[in-house]
This record gives C-alpha cells, sequence and structure tokens, in this order.
C-alpha cells in the first residue's frame, strides 16, 4: 500500500495486477487489521494504475459464496471510487446489476451505500443515476434486496440534504414506505433509517404528510408503527412540524379562549 501510493511508477502495472489478485486471498483474513489494510491498499493501487483493471478484478470477485470476502470487496470498490473520482465507479456498478444472481446484486447495492456513505455531497451528481436501480431493489421480493437499498437511500439522502435533490428523495420515499410493517428487525432498523435519512433530505412536512393518516388507524399494528415513526419524526425535529400540524376548528364556533396569564395582563 505505501508502495502504490508513494512509488508506484517503480513497479509495472501488470505486476500491480498480480499483486491485485493476490490481495483477493488476504480479504478472507480473520484479522479486522489486515483486511482494512488490504482494502485500502486497492485505493492506492487504482490511484496508480487507473481503476479499470482493479473495479474488473473486484466485481468478479462479488461472484463467491464466502460473505466476508464480498462485504470486504464491496468496502474496497467504494474505497475506489473515492481514490478515482465515482464517475469511474458508478457505471460499471449500475452495468452489474444487470446480472441476475442476489449474490452479485446485493453486492453492488451495498458497495453503493458504501460509496455514498464515503463521497458525501459529491454524490449530488449521481442521484438521478442510481435512482432507477433503487426502484428495481426497494420492490424485489428479497427481504435482504430492500433492506440493503433502504441502507443505501439513507446515505445518498444524509450526504446530498440541502442539494436540491428533494423530488428524487420523495419518489424513495414512496418506495421505501411499504416496507415500514416488516418484522425482521434488521430490515425495521434499515427502513428506519431511510425514513430519518429522507426527513432530513426533505424537511418533516414531507414525512408529517404520510404519516398523520395512520396515527388513529383501526388496527392496532399500523397505530404502533406509524406512532413509533412519528416519536422519532418528533424527536428529530420538533420545531419544523409546527407549520405542518393540521388547524383544528374550534368546538361550536365558538372564538378561541385567552389563556389566564393573558387576560390578567
Amino acid at each position: 500500500g505505501r508502495i502504490a501510493d508513494r512509488g508506484a511508477e517503480f513497479v509495472s502495472a501488470r505486476e500491480w495486477m498480480r499483486i491485485c489478485f493476490d490481495l483477493l486471498e488476504l480479504l478472507r483474513a480473520h484479522k479486522k487489521g489486515i483486511r482494512r489494510a488490504t482494502v485500502n491498499t486497492f485505493g492506492y493501487i487504482a490511484k496508480a494504475i487507473g481503476p479499470q483493471d482493479v473495479l474488473a478484478t473486484l466485481l468478479n470477485n462479488l461472484k463467491v459464496q464466502e460473505r466476508q470476502n464480498r462485504v470486504c470487496t464491496t468496502v474496497a470498490i467504494a474505497i475506489v471510487a473515492e481514490s478515482c473520482a465515482p464517475f469511474t465507479v458508478v457505471p460499471a456498478l449500475l452495468n452489474e446489476y444487470r446480472i441476475p444472481e442476489l449474490n452479485v446484486q446485493n453486492g453492488v447495492l451495498k458497495a453503493l451505500s458504501f460509496l455514498f456513505e464515503y463521497i458525501g455531497e459529491m454524490g449530488r451528481d449521481y442521484v438521478y443515476a442510481v435512482v432507477p436501480l433503487l426502484e428495481d431493489a426497494l420492490m424485489d421480493r428479497d427481504l435482504v434486496h430492500r433492506q440493503t437499498a433502504c441502507t443505501t437511500v439513507k446515505h445518498v439522502a444524509l450526504g446530498c440534504a440541502g442539494l436540491g435533490c428533494e423530488d428524487a428523495f420523495a419518489h424513495l420515499l414512496n418506495l421505501v414506505w411499504p416496507n415500514v410493517f416488516e418484522t425482521s428487525p434488521h430490515v425495521v432498523n434499515a427502513v428506519t433509517d431511510a425514513v430519518d435519512g429522507i426527513r432530513v433530505a426533505c424537511g418533516a412536512h414531507h414525512l408529517l404528510a404520510h404519516l398523520l393518516p395512520g396515527l388513529f388507524h383501526p388496527a392496532r399494528r399500523v397505530r404502533e408503527t406509524y406512532w413509533r415513526l412519528y416519536n422519532i419524526l418528533y424527536v428529530g425535529c420538533q420545531e419544523a412540524m409546527v407549520p405542518a400540524l393540521p388547524r383544528l376548528p374550534e368546538e361550536d364556533d365558538a372564538p378561541p379562549a385567552a389563556p389566564a396569564l393573558a387576560a390578567e395582563a
């Protein structure tokens, strides 16, 4: 990693590619420190010889069965994107998602999740490019697909809050929302995080419009879910909800009563 960072020109590109293939084996290491150093080294090598060949090697590694290997590979892809600018990686990821294989598609979603987490505000340029992919993932029958897509939505929303992409997040919220009634704890956490991220990006009023119809629903389970999300919204931005709360009519058309303190004054 240090050599690739500071003296890449002293080693040929072919030799760097051979090192890349050898590094894939280190992703299986038990020690976290070794795995972390390995994924960082992929970033340095990509910076040295260009991201295309390194990316092809990593995307091919998403097809393996071993989970730890795949997760480390997705982190490495995100680090390559951070090192060499995201436009070198995002098109390849979108293309790879077309492969109808569960592990590959999950890996692509996880890589996008890490990628948007790392690049932050730079993600604004890529929001509209990944919306169709997230649409497909959020409507997938597989639970893990939807969970990973929700995590990606959270990172995209938090990174691009206040940068003028509210229409995309409003659209994604409509696709995230049907998943609020899932029972799996991991999916519940991912969906809640996605909703909270969109709250930051779109504002409390938008989320409140989704919540109000279900707060007094006849079914207890619906009410519990909606009130849980309402409480999170209340804790997150209580003051921003004030202008969006509905105006309740006075009973019997009576004028509003003056508060006791005001009357005494």
